[in-house]
């Protein structure tokens, strides 16, 4: 990848932006669909629906820090957290609205920098072979 130089930063910055929305609203359906469709067919009970919540939200914010930093040679930390930013305030606008408990958003909210930081180190890893 080139180096970035004012007329290309415009364009650069518009892609990352459209990756973090098209990933974020593609994952955060597609996994919720999917968990929804399991809990239905294997007939669970509905107290696991915090924890599933949990699970998607730690996944979606791996999958969205990895797909919107591909392109890019610097700076994975800054940019994971960045992308998971909408996931973060669709969290704590989902508790707002729902309280499932305080034990809950601060685990998630803590679970999804957690997974952007991870997707960063193994990005920059990577980087280094």
């Amino acid at each position: 990848m080139p180096k970035i130089n004012a007329g290309n930063a415009k364009r650069l910055l518009v892609k990352f932006a459209v990756k973090i929305i098209i990933s974020s609203v593609f994952s955060i359906i597609i996994l919720n669909s999917l968990c929804s469709f399991i809990i239905l067919k294997l007939d669970l009970d509905l107290n696991i629906l915090p924890y599933v919540g949990t699970a998607v939200c730690i996944i979606c914010a791996v999958i969205i820090s990895f797909i919107s930093t591909t392109g890019f040679k610097n700076n994975f930390l800054m940019l994971s957290m960045i992308s998971v930013l909408p996931l973060l305030i669709f969290t704590i606008i989902n508790f707002c609205i729902n309280k499932s408990g305080a034990v809950f958003i601060v685990v998630r909210i803590f679970g999804i920098l957690i997974g952007a930081f991870a997707v960063s180190v193994i990005r920059s890893s990577k980087k280094s072979r």
